[in-house]
């Protein structure tokens, strides 16, 4: 897996050179999603991929430390009406957090719809083997065993 990806870099980056942060996040993306998510990733501008890298670009924008002052010093901006000035940190806030979300929903619903589609002949991947454990347990437990399935799985591929 690892080789067929490095050589599709290797391609990519003889083919466009300049987009070169492109293709070092497509190879790195696409050996973790494989394991986690049993998702092929496109040799070029793949959708998980930029939905990834959208999430995690916002998402570090907004750890800076010069924000986490601010709101430390000034928490009642959070709770600013968005029409006024100085409220743009909650509505980037709410965008991270949008988009954060959506990195864990996505290539999660893609998993359980494959394991969905091809139960028997899927192959193995973090997500996979929980869901397939997940059925086995009490109906009670599904919904909190789920969601920290996902919360581990965007933390084993945008951890990376």
């Amino acid at each position: 897996m690892q080789i067929k990806r490095a050589r599709e870099m290797i391609v990519n980056l003889v083919d466009e050179p300049q987009q070169y942060n492109s293709h070092f996040a497509t190879f790195s993306s696409s050996v973790a999603m494989s394991a986690v998510y049993d998702y092929e990733v496109s040799a070029r501008d793949d959708p998980l991929v930029r939905v990834v890298a959208d999430a995690l670009d916002i998402g570090l924008a907004m750890m800076t430390p010069e924000r986490t002052m601010v709101l430390k010093l000034f928490p009642f901006l959070l709770k600013l009406p968005d029409w006024c000035p100085g409220s743009s940190i909650k509505c980037d806030a709410q965008v991270s957090t949008n988009r954060t979300n959506e990195m864990m929903d996505v290539p999660f619903r893609y998993a359980k719809q494959h394991v969905v589609d091809n139960f028997i002949e899927s192959r193995s991947s973090m997500v996979a083997e929980n869901l397939r454990r997940m059925e086995k347990e009490d109906e009670a437990f599904k919904p909190m065993f789920g969601t920290a399935l996902k919360q581990a799985a965007t933390t084993a591929f945008a951890g990376e």
